[in-house]
């Protein structure tokens, strides 16, 4: 349903009106200032997928990502896996693109180059600086985890491990028969909608369309209100 005509709701309408079927504000899947509230209050300190541990399975392997408007490089250090946020603390130029397997990470606009492990290694003519010190320089880091074949990110340092927001997932997984770690790779399509994210969130976690939208995979999973269901978790 759509959200009711009213002003701005309290936290407790606003959950009425969600138990009641209604959606969200209006203005919350349009207004830019919401927009960046979430990639501030959201965003920045949440767990999200990024690539594949097959991408960075040898030391040195590296590859580039987007974590929302945060551009982010993972990579296979000799301590194991290490992220940081994908920019030169010189001049704010991207450091590394794409992916493949390097001994450092060395921006291309000034040369500044950095270990596997992000310390500064070396920047030329930096000797010319007298109160220049290469550790106060090096890449900003970002939490970086894997659950299975799958590896995330968070750029909340603080924030808690990727396990505590996973919760019960890997369990329910687990007694459905699947063993993440069995899945091998297949393909990646990536695609923009022109949408806000939390409508093409909510389409997508709803199977009510799927009789009409899908025919195809609904011949195969029953959809039937009686035997698909979806239930809520931490």
């Amino acid at each position: 349903m759509t959200q009711r005509v009213s002003g701005q709701p309290t936290t407790t309408d606003l959950v009425s009106d969600l138990d009641h079927g209604f959606s969200l504000p209006a203005s919350w899947y349009t207004d830019p200032a919401i927009v960046d509230l979430e990639h501030e209050r959201i965003f920045r300190h949440s767990w999200q997928y990024v690539g594949r541990t097959a991408q960075v399975s040898n030391v040195g392997d590296y590859f580039v990502a987007m974590a929302c408007d945060l551009p982010v490089v993972v990579v296979r250090s000799e301590e194991g896996l290490r992220a940081f946020v994908n920019v030169c603390r010189h001049r704010r130029h991207e450091v590394m693109s794409g992916a493949g397997n390097k001994r450092v990470l060395q921006c291309p606009y000034h040369a500044w180059t950095y270990g596997l492990d992000g310390c500064l290694r070396a920047a030329p003519r930096s000797e010319r600086e007298e109160a220049f010190n290469k550790e106060d320089f090096p890449l900003v880091p970002v939490q970086v985890d894997n659950w299975g074949p799958w590896v995330f990110v968070n750029p909340d340092l603080e924030a808690g491990p990727l396990a505590s927001i996973l919760g019960q997932l890997p369990q329910i997984i687990a007694q459905s028969g699947l063993d993440p770690n069995e899945i091998q790779f297949w393909q990646r399509d990536e695609w923009v909608r022109n949408a806000n994210w939390k409508a093409m969130l909510e389409n997508y976690l709803e199977c009510y369309h799927c009789p009409t939208q899908h025919p195809g995979f609904s011949a195969i999973i029953d959809v039937n209100p009686d035997h698909y269901s979806l239930e809520p978790h931490e």
